[in-house]
């Protein structure tokens, strides 16, 4: 079990850029929840939540009758003030009064809550749209949230049971998101997830990651920014993973782009699941001279690293991981140890005042107090905010033809500066990026000075 726990977070953190999922003592304790909950749960019953998702809208027309449409104008500014009239139920999953749109994301399983985050990140979104921004063309949102269980038939049995409740998917985050790729397919369901992990689900023609990361494209931006940052280690670097395919593939396609930015890489080691003993990797690293440690794989592995280079008196100039280390739990499980990380990220950074960040922080602190902030999260908020302005866009004859038509068309999305420049309706890696660093317990920007930093990409011709 604990093996296969491993190879579900590596799976997925590798293939979303390298990003890991955090394990703390107390879930690697309980691997498996007991009951599961069901495929399809309401929103507010998934396992971990509780509540419901106020809409809003007490007490104006058509709150308590979503075939009524609501009539109040848009305030000023409104994401979807530009959706004039009003329709009536022309798709599946819409009234004259309601968006039906659905997250599948993977909250029970060998890791409870693995991407409960992307879950709260959507639920966020709505709250705040229908308390806040009106109604696209007459209708307000509805969520429904179902739990793919970590498991691929979890995901396919939640993705058919979505395909007859909801207009679309929207913010959705699943380890094994291959699994309900067919379903989606099959129903013609718009499927604009925070991001696309496995080949298969990136490949599924209705399927979008909004953060649209895929293996075999790096930009030049990673290389680039560590060499500016790191000047005199850039001819001792090194690329430690662990020894499964996903981890692999991720690391030699980043590892080859860098070198072909001038890294010089002294020594590049895979480490197995079952390894515990770090000492060996560590006292190669000190022998090798090497003096920048790249990173890929699940931060709890990362931490485990991190201590027994302390141990040893090891302490490179840099230490580079991925966007999924840049949270609270992360220096939490960390310490002392941790201090130093270097993270790249394509997403805005949560110390600095970006309005939607500001947002997103706010509305997650109403559905589920004392969460912290996430990238997976992050891209969860984009994902719902992107749908309103397609739905917008498309008007009151709302189908999910006319939705995948426009998606199709969306090369440069930002959330309005929320996220770097994202290709997802090319399905190709944002080109920009920028790093962060983990110092005295607290994250700052480290480069570039403002905003990412972007670059050509460069395709590494690995997993793609």
């Amino acid at each position: 079990m604990r093996r296969q726990t491993a190879l579900i977070v590596l799976m997925v953190c590798a293939l979303i850029a390298g990003c890991g999922s955090r394990l703390t003592d107390e879930q690697r304790a309980a691997l498996v929840v007991p009951g599961g909950g069901t495929a399809g749960t309401q929103e507010g019953t998934a396992p971990g939540e509780e509540g419901t998702v106020p809409d809003g809208t007490a007490g104006q027309p058509g709150a308590n009758n979503p075939q009524q449409p609501n009539q109040q104008p848009n305030p000023p500014g409104s994401i979807a003030g530009g959706c004039q009239g009003t329709g009536g139920a022309t798709d599946k999953g819409v009234t004259a009064g309601e968006i039906t749109i659905a997250n599948i994301s993977d909250i029970s399983g060998p890791v409870p809550g693995l991407f409960q985050a992307a879950q709260q990140g959507t639920k966020a979104f709505v709250e705040y749209f229908n308390a806040t921004q009106g109604a696209i063309c007459g209708r307000k949102l509805k969520l429904v949230s179902f739990d793919s269980r970590t498991d691929s038939g979890g995901d396919q049995q939640a993705t058919s049971q979505a395909c007859e409740q909801a207009f679309a998917l929207v913010g959705s985050m699943s380890g094994f998101d291959q699994g309900g790729g067919p379903a989606a397919a099959a129903c013609g369901i718009p499927d604009l997830r925070a991001s696309t992990v496995t080949t298969q689900r990136q490949r599924t023609p209705v399927s979008f990651g909004v953060a649209s990361n895929v293996v075999n494209l790096v930009s030049s931006a990673y290389p680039d920014l560590i060499k500016s940052s790191f000047p005199s280690a850039a001819g001792a670097a090194s690329f430690l993973y662990l020894n499964v395919d996903a981890s692999s593939q991720n690391a030699r396609s980043m590892q080859k782009a860098a070198e072909q930015r001038g890294l010089k890489f002294v020594y590049t080691q895979a480490i197995d699941i079952a390894d515990v003993n770090y000492a060996p990797y560590v006292a190669k690293l000190k022998e090798t001279g090497a003096k920048i440690v790249y990173w890929m794989g699940s931060a709890q592995y990362a931490v485990r690293l991190q201590q027994a280079m302390r141990q040893q008196g090891y302490t490179p100039e840099a230490f580079i991981t991925d966007p999924s280390a840049y949270d609270a739990q992360y220096v939490r499980q960390g310490g002392a140890a941790v201090d130093g990380t270097v993270v790249y990220t394509n997403g805005g950074l949560f110390e600095e005042n970006n309005p939607q960040v500001v947002l997103y922080k706010q509305w997650l602190g109403r559905v589920a107090p004392g969460a912290s902030p996430s990238y997976f999260g992050m891209f969860a908020w984009a994902a719902a905010r992107l749908f309103v302005q397609l739905a917008a866009k498309i008007g009151p004859q709302l189908t999910r033809k006319a939705v995948l038509d426009q998606v199709r068309g969306v090369h440069d999305f930002t959330a309005e500066g929320m996220v770097a420049p994202q290709d997802v309706g090319g399905k190709r890696t944002s080109a920009c990026m920028s790093l962060v660093r983990l110092k005295g317990g607290a994250w700052s920007r480290l480069a570039p000075a403002s905003g990412y930093s972007c670059g050509a990409l460069i395709d590494t011709g690995v997993g793609g």
